[in-house]
């Protein structure tokens, strides 16, 4: 049976992967979406990590885990500008 932070992991992984898909169906850059798609993203695999520390049954924390670094791979594979933009529109903010 699943614990909850593995759970969580999937499904801040679900929405982060959801932000990203909405985007790019959108016409145009919508760099709060992108943005909200990177938080949950990390929120995954902070959750995947707590999971894993804490020796929680099953490999949906693993499978979480590498889904994570798989999306940011295609992510600056297919999509390179938007990690620029990102850091860009942080130091803005900032």
């Amino acid at each position: 049976m699943l614990k909850s932070n593995s759970k969580r992991s999937i499904v801040f992984i679900i929405l982060g992967l959801f932000c990203f898909g909405l985007n790019w169906i959108r016409e145009g850059y919508y760099e709060l979406v992108v943005f909200i798609g990177v938080i949950f993203i990390l929120l995954g695999a902070i959750f995947s990590f707590i999971a894993i520390f804490k020796n929680e049954k099953g490999s949906m924390k693993f499978i979480s885990l590498i889904s994570f670094f798989v999306i940011l791979f295609f992510i600056t594979w297919f999509e390179p500008l938007h990690v620029l933009r990102i850091v860009t529109w942080l130091k803005n903010v900032v």
